[in-house]
């Protein structure tokens, strides 16, 4: 209705002077903006209105803007701009529109639409159209239907966040003393498996996991050491597999091959990128594992292919290719095996062994002792080892053997069923990083589980 026809109707002039009437309620009963009869207000108790109103909708080509917010499960969305939800359709676009799955969503709908507005300086009135839609997240079963909870858009924004992190840049040690290496595993995160919420969580310990490195080398380093070397570790297993380790997987992965090794390279790429920069040398070091093996079917005894056919070893030589040839990674060491199982590096003046630990036997001291004993009968590297790390056993473990010193790395992954079904024992997860050098009698010091 225009301005002329609302001052004529008896029973809005009424409504609009009646000082135990609100302008709000006034604005709902004949459909306007409270600002608006504000002024009609005012013209129909005879005052004068320095301004003309003019009413002015605010029309747009751009794309609606969705907003939503999450709150213990309910899903509220707002539709900004002109755009208002009208139809089931409506808010299911939306939420494709988001990167949501909407079959995931058991929705309770509330459609509604209000005004916004403002009078402008010229005396117009600015409106804007909105409205809005409720949806409460439906429950989906465990088990095979796992993979859809965390929807591909999910995972997406996760790794676009890793890509996207940044940490500040170096603050310098003394320069002092003997060299030191600070060493970070990054040990059996097996992406994309379904325990302890899947991916999502385990990304996010990552992106904490990196973090908290950063801030245990400044700690360090404030108090006079010499870091002037970092180590990334692949200490095994870094992904689930889809089929040849465990009959179930076919039916409990996340997500295909070709998803969880994608997932690792953001990982092991945020690691460099942030990291190796911040330091005068560097070394990357993988070692071979049972759960990315792929020629397996069915368990080690039916593998048609040798143990060099890895996806830990091809993951790491392409993590070597797109890090070759930068500036910024120029002094990085990569130490990746062929088909041997024992891997070696000199960090720090320290020689280190390396073997992701699933050929071990046993999950303690005198399990390792028995296959060390072997070992050293016919390699001089595991004879001259200082220092051994380890993982696959899901739990942090360590010991003096008297000519070394053995850590037995956490799992990236949260917690471990296997473990605790076979021991009773629970498993805490988490980053095992140490500093590794000559600065210490026994070759390393200040171990931290992050």
């Amino acid at each position: 209705m225009t301005n002329e026809e609302l001052l004529a109707n008896v029973g809005f002039v009424s409504d609009a002077t009646n000082p135990n009437m609100s302008r709000r309620a006034v604005g709902e009963k004949y459909g306007i903006h409270e600002s608006r009869v504000r002024r009609l207000r005012v013209l129909a108790e005879g005052g004068v209105v320095d301004k003309p109103l003019k009413i002015v909708e605010i029309k747009t080509d751009a794309p609606v803007h969705y907003k939503f917010v999450d709150t213990d499960g309910i899903v509220t969305l707002q539709l900004r701009a002109t755009q208002v939800a009208q139809s089931v359709d409506d808010v299911h676009q939306a939420f494709k529109d988001e990167g949501r799955n909407p079959d995931l969503y058991d929705f309770a709908y509330k459609f509604s639409k209000w005004e916004n507005g403002a009078v402008e300086d010229d005396g117009s009135l600015r409106l804007l159209h909105a409205g809005g839609a409720t949806a409460k997240l439906k429950p989906v079963a465990v088990g095979a239907e796992t993979f859809e909870a965390d929807i591909e858009a999910d995972i997406e924004a996760a790794r676009v966040r890793l890509r996207s992190m940044r940490l500040p840049q170096r603050i310098p040690g003394s320069g002092l003393g003997a060299p030191v290496a600070a060493v970070c595993n990054l040990a059996d995160m097996q992406g994309f498996k379904p325990e302890k919420g899947g991916i999502t969580p385990l990304l996010d310990r990552m992106e904490h996991g990196l973090e908290n490195f950063d801030a245990f080398v400044k700690r360090q380093r404030a108090t006079g050491r010499n870091i002037d070397e970092v180590v990334i570790v692949n200490n095994g297993d870094p992904f689930e597999g889809i089929a040849g380790n465990y009959a179930n997987q076919n039916h409990t992965v996340m997500g295909g091959l070709r998803a969880q090794m994608n997932m690792v390279l953001d990982v092991w790429e945020m690691y460099s990128r942030e990291l190796y920069p911040q330091f005068d040398k560097g070394q990357f070091v993988s070692v071979h594992c049972n759960h990315t093996q792929f020629g397996r079917q069915g368990g080690a005894s039916k593998a048609i292919t040798g143990d060099e056919d890895s996806g830990s070893a091809f993951l790491a030589e392409a993590l070597q290719r797109i890090l070759r040839g930068r500036d910024e990674f120029d002094h990085v060491k990569f130490t990746i095996p062929d088909d041997e199982m024992n891997v070696y590096a000199n960090i720090a003046g320290v020689p280190v062994g390396f073997n992701h630990g699933h050929k071990i036997p046993g999950n303690d001291a005198g399990g390792f002792e028995k296959w060390l004993n072997g070992q050293v009968r016919g390699d001089k590297q595991a004879y001259d080892a200082e220092l051994w790390i380890t993982a696959h056993k899901h739990h942090y473990a360590s010991w003096d053997m008297g000519s070394a010193w053995v850590f037995q790395c956490p799992s990236c992954e949260k917690g471990s069923k296997w473990l605790r079904d076979m021991s009773g024992r629970f498993s805490r997860s988490g980053i095992l990083a140490l500093l590794v050098g000559r600065h210490d009698p026994v070759g390393w010091s200040d171990q931290a589980f992050l």
